[in-house]
């Protein structure tokens, strides 16, 4: 799960959460076993909307993703994300409607959030103006520049609620400088081949004329067979 700003935001279902039962972790594994991912591996293109759950607090959530299209739409949440996949299989993000701040942000051109390939070590980057406006009357609110960085970092040995899983690690860092404030969104994902991410941890900085207003940091991990929420 990935956003201009983050591969990661849900959408909460029902008002009780169960107690958490899992915890996320993950160790690092030989050269040997990180293998090449495609974009559309990284980006889970085409996937049925799936149960997630947030690890802390073991809330059930439920993510919906791109189904294939040349104009792919992302709902989640209180997020709605526009994507762009080219014939080549590199992945682009257009714009992000964010519902509850009622604001559009708009990237030009469109931000760059998967390459058709991505080999073990290697690191791609992307640059983009991004331009801030009202959601319902279209004015401007700021402008700025973007960067959005993705590397594959190797192999790791996770323990998914099905058992101990070989995935490939997916970093993406996210900044954007606006007018008055600055936003860094930084994350790991997990995928593995042939499935797509199977786990997510976050962490977002939100500040503004150089003060720090809002820190937040997730882990989220992919139900694959219902074992992780509970009633």
């Amino acid at each position: 799960m990935m956003a201009a700003c983050s591969v990661g935001a849900f959408a909460l279902l029902g008002c009780t959460p169960p107690k958490a039962s899992y915890a996320f972790r993950a160790s690092p594994l030989d050269a040997k076993h990180a293998v090449a991912l495609t974009g559309d591996e990284i980006m889970g293109r085409g996937r049925p909307p799936e149960q997630w759950v947030e690890v802390a607090s073991g809330r059930a959530l439920t993510e919906r993703f791109p189904e294939v299209g040349a104009m792919e739409v992302d709902g989640i949440g209180d997020e709605l994300k526009r994507y762009i996949r080219d014939e080549e299989g590199r992945w682009f993000l257009e714009s992000v409607d964010a519902i509850g701040d009622r604001s559009r942000s708009e990237f030009s051109p469109a931000l760059g959030m998967a390459p058709a390939r991505l080999a073990p070590g290697e690191i791609v980057a992307a640059e983009a103006q991004m331009r801030v406006t009202y959601l319902k009357s279209g004015e401007s609110r700021t402008q700025g520049p973007s960067r959005r960085t993705i590397e594959h970092g190797g192999a790791v040995l996770a323990e998914l609620p099905t058992g101990p899983t070989v995935v490939q690690v997916i970093k993406v860092r996210f900044e954007s400088t606006m007018t008055s404030a600055q936003a860094i969104h930084v994350s790991e994902f997990y995928v593995l081949p042939g499935v797509g991410p199977v786990a997510e941890r976050t962490s977002d900085l939100v500040r503004v004329f150089g003060l720090r207003l809002r820190e937040s940091n997730h882990e989220f991990v992919r139900d694959l067979q219902g074992t992780v929420v509970r009633p």
